[in-house]
């Protein structure tokens, strides 16, 4: 649930970083290829003026792996099973948490799937403060 609207977050913020060019991709690690985000995504989305109809889930790969310049995890079950199928990806892997709020500095950022619309809503909040504090130190 959280991968996706990081992905359409992020796209966001770089349409205004005008000097840099890079591709954002989002992925799970345990997604089943072709399903639709869960409709509590969708709605909590919506409020943030992003769509998530459309989204379809893909597993991540290799070739994204070896491909990326910087993979984000929410959480340390996300860190460890990238790092135990990939253990190369190690020094490009980062805990998306790092960019949140000075206020609130979780260390993870936990799966709203099993908790419901508003725990989705809460969760999609922290996401886009840490896509707009990572968004603003690129463009330093």
């Amino acid at each position: 649930m959280r991968s996706p609207m990081c992905e359409y977050l992020m796209n966001r913020e770089a349409a205004g970083l005008d000097d840099l060019q890079f591709a954002v991709t989002s992925a799970g690690l345990n997604a089943i290829p072709g399903n639709p985000a869960h409709s509590w995504a969708v709605a909590a989305a919506r409020e943030f003026g992003i769509s998530l109809e459309n989204h379809r889930a893909r597993l991540v790969t290799r070739e994204m792996v070896d491909q990326a310049d910087a993979i984000f995890a929410m959480d340390y079950q996300n860190q460890v099973q990238l790092l135990s199928r990939w253990p190369s990806a190690g020094n490009k892997l980062f805990m998306l948490a790092a960019y949140s709020s000075q206020e609130y500095r979780p260390v993870e950022i936990s799966d709203p799937y099993y908790l419901g619309q508003p725990q989705t809503k809460i969760c999609f909040a922290i996401l886009n403060t840490c896509i707009q504090n990572l968004a603003a130190s690129l463009a330093e």
